[in-house]
């Protein structure tokens, strides 16, 4: 993710595991993620059909939903996707 710092670019986590907002806050930074996370009450669960967990929503700079995973993809699918949306975005400017 190093290479996306200072990019048009961005990463929100939602954690739909019932976890409350204190506990998650002490897991995100226990595990140094670089991300805003949210505890989801089942509100995001329900409106967007989540169909398992994890479930990655790839969003352009639009706002259009491009890609969607159920499942982790892997960080090199994911890193090569995320290149492809930066490098549109930057080009959008």
């Amino acid at each position: 993710m190093k290479q996306f710092e200072k990019r048009p670019f961005a990463l929100l986590g939602v954690h739909t595991n019932a976890l409350e907002p204190q506990k998650l806050k002490e897991v995100t930074e226990r595990e140094h993620l670089p991300w805003r996370s949210f505890a989801d009450d089942g509100a995001i669960v329900k409106r967007w059909n989540l169909a398992g967990t994890p479930t990655i929503y790839l969003i352009d700079h639009a706002g259009v939903i491009r890609r969607k995973w159920v499942g982790a993809p892997g960080a090199k699918v994911l890193d090569e996707a995320l290149g492809a949306l930066v490098l549109e975005a930057e080009g959008a400017k």
